[in-house]
């Protein structure tokens, strides 16, 4: 994943200068003598001191990080992925074969913020030992400690030093410059809490430690020449080079950049390398002068070339046609339509450069609303259930982050939030848009049409950051709040008949002792609860009694179903709220059906029978699923799988899965990039 950013950041800055004279998005680089290694697109590259065109010193897919030059200038030391786990590895500075010198199995893949195990640190003076950290303490896998290894293999020697960032050693090799706490991956800027570093120097011969500096922010990457300590500090707010004598503790800036931090410097013999805005620049320790260098990158990029991939392990969101028949995914900015058991996957959007996101069916099937960035922001689009129809834009001039849309059971409106905590209504005929609330504490997160489609129910956090239950009528306008706020009400759902809105709401407090600390937790509180929507006795527990069949044959003819009219009695309405024969737990409603509802209890699929008054077991292995329109069936993710299954009791998991070996695109990269780019942030 590391090098897949890297490239992709790299192979940005390729396509907007495409020379590469002027490369940027280098990394980690050291200097010694005439020569600069430095990071670029995971691999490792070496230039001259003084710019000019850059020399690729390895190749392999995995990642190369952290070269650090010997001090003869014969070797360069690195961190790779080339054995399946991340090692030391040690190579010609000119170029040529790698060795292993590290088996160490290494703690793995780690999030950005917790960096890397193996690291290169620095060579001893005599160029016979590389220093790296390792993650390997007590602390935890982003915890390490420093060991040095010979550059002709055999056990590595742990220093007698607990647990460390960024070390580098003294001229004489007796000491050590290092930072008790790491952080140096974490891109928090003028931070000044517990994991800010300082540094301290380590008296390797008589195991003695003394901290140097003091400041409240981060002193971090030291390089010890001489009789002075330059490190990269932020005391100015950015991250410049600083210098600190060791003899008599006089502390100095040196570089005064205002735009962009001093990363990752690193050098030897008088000479001091750094990245400052993607740039490679030379720090000269005698005079303190600095000079950014231009480096000139030109290779086969593979990265570059067009090429068809199966886009399974990117589907981001999907959801089912009204019958169950075909299925829609989202997979790598496009929006495919896939056949539940038989016919062809089909890609309905086939954009590059656009990314068209949570795609929803229409009930009466004629219609698909996604969201696309075509204009450069997100917007909500209507495309046609037929062969060659052109997508239709609905929104104009969004500026937020929008979730998924619903449909109304007529598919004549929309209803969705977006980060500006506002929940809108959009006319599918005019594209008209409504903000029919705003939320003050959270976003609005959950809504749902009523079976006519004139109310619309959904949870807004109070001031008290409770959720209570709200309803908006189209007809009329109207906003009507239905619980107060006491517990977290949300998830409404309409039954289908349109007499009960079912929701989530933590109520029940469950006390109990924990095992571990002297409290009492209030553990499980959420049930499911039903709303009767008129105050005319209508419960789910009605009475009932044992009649005589009427023997008149015109009373038992089959009369046709009224059209539905929900109407809602906002009087009382707390008062009429009852309970599901379920135990408080972890649920998740999935959606009304003709028998009652369709839930979760977090690892099965459950269905409330309203008439028989019975919960039945529809699928077990699966805590999450969407259902279809008709409610006859509902789609599930099982691994990597996704499969759909009929609303009926006794379904086995996995039995009808979607087959997405043909979930194909042509991936262009370099039209992609920029999309990807602004996504990153406009997400962030």
């Amino acid at each position: 994943m590391q090098k897949l950013f890297t490239l992709f950041f790299a192979g940005l800055f390729f396509l907007q200068v495409p020379a590469m004279d002027d490369a940027r998005m280098m990394r980690y680089p050291d200097i010694n003598g005439s020569l600069i290694a430095f990071v670029y697109a995971g691999d490792i590259w070496t230039v001259d001191a003084n710019g000019g065109a850059a020399k690729r010193i390895t190749s392999h897919p995995g990642t190369e990080l952290f070269p650090k030059i010997s001090p003869d200038g014969k070797w360069i030391a690195f961190s790779a992925e080339y054995s399946g786990s991340r090692q030391i590895w040690v190579a010609p500075s000119g170029g040529g074969t790698a060795r292993q010198l590290t088996f160490y199995k290494s703690v793995g893949e780690m999030p950005p913020r917790g960096g890397f195990d193996n690291v290169t640190l620095d060579w001893t003076p005599d160029s016979k030992r590389i220093l790296f950290r390792a993650n390997r303490t007590s602390f935890g896998d982003r915890n390490g400690r420093y060991f040095t290894v010979g550059l002709d293999g055999g056990f590595e020697e742990p220093l007698p030093i607990v647990n460390g960032g960024f070390a580098a050693f003294s001229p004489d090799g007796s000491q050590l410059c290092f930072t008790p706490v790491d952080r140096e991956f974490r891109t928090w800027k003028r931070y000044k809490g517990g994991r800010a570093t300082d540094l301290w120097t380590y008296d390797l011969t008589n195991n003695r430690s003394q901290q140097i500096t003091r400041w409240a922010g981060s002193d971090q990457w030291p390089v010890w020449y001489g009789n002075h300590i330059f490190y990269a500090s932020d005391r100015d707010a950015r991250l410049n080079i600083r210098r600190y004598n060791v003899a008599s503790g006089e502390d100095e800036q040196i570089t005064r950049h205002t735009d962009f931090d001093v990363m990752w410097p690193s050098g030897r013999n008088g000479k001091l390398a750094y990245e400052n805005g993607g740039y490679l620049y030379v720090l000269d320790l005698a005079s303190g002068d600095s000079r950014k260098i231009s480096v000139a990158i030109s290779y086969d990029n593979p990265n570059l070339q067009p090429r068809f991939r199966n886009v399974t392990e990117f589907i981001n969101s999907y959801s089912l046609s009204p019958t169950g028949k075909r299925a829609l995914f989202e997979a790598r900015g496009d929006i495919f339509s896939v056949p539940a058991e038989k016919g062809e996957i089909q890609n309905l959007t086939g954009t590059q450069g656009v990314r068209e996101l949570s795609p929803v069916w229409s009930p009466d099937g004629k219609l698909i609303a996604y969201y696309s960035d075509a204009t450069g922001e997100y917007e909500l689009y209507l495309l046609e259930n037929k062969e060659g129809a052109k997508p239709r834009q609905l929104t104009r001039n969004s500026s937020a982050w929008k979730y998924t849309a619903e449909w109304s059971p007529r598919s004549t409106h929309l209803v969705y939030s977006d980060r500006s905590l506002k929940l809108w209504l959009v006319d599918v005929s005019t594209g008209r848009q409504t903000a029919i609330d705003e939320a003050t504490a959270e976003e609005i997160r959950d809504y749902a049409f009523s079976p006519d489609g004139d109310w619309i129910a959904y949870s807004k956090p109070a001031p008290n950051y409770q959720t209570a239950l709200w309803l908006y009528q189209l007809s009329t306008g109207r906003k009507l709040q239905l619980t107060d706020a006491t517990f977290s009400d949300e998830s409404p759902v309409f039954s289908r008949d349109g007499k009960f809105l079912f929701f989530l709401s933590n109520r029940n407090f469950n006390l109990t002792f924990s095992s571990f600390e002297f409290d009492y937790l209030y553990n499980n509180a959420t049930r499911i609860y039903a709303l009767p929507l008129r105050d005319n006795g209508v419960t789910l527990t009605p009475y009932k009694e044992d009649r005589e069949i009427n023997e008149n044959p015109d009373a038992n003819k089959a009369s046709k179903p009224a059209e539905i009219k929900v109407e809602i009695d906002t009087d009382n309405a707390q008062n009429r709220i009852q309970a599901l024969p379920l135990q408080s737990g972890n649920y998740r409603i999935i959606g009304a059906v003709e028998e009652g509802l369709l839930y979760s209890d977090g690892y099965r699929i459950m269905r409330y029978n309203i008439n028989e008054e019975k919960t039945e077991e529809i699928l077990s292995g699966t805590g999450y699923g969407i259902a279809a329109a008709d409610g006859k069936s509902f789609i599930y993710r099982r691994g990597d799988s996704y499969c759909v299954a009929k609303n009926q009791p006794g379904q086995t998991a996995g039995a009808t899965t979607i087959k997405l070996d043909n979930l194909n695109m042509k991936i262009d990269p370099r039209a992609e990039w920029n999309q990807i780019y602004a996504d990153a942030f406009r997400i962030f």
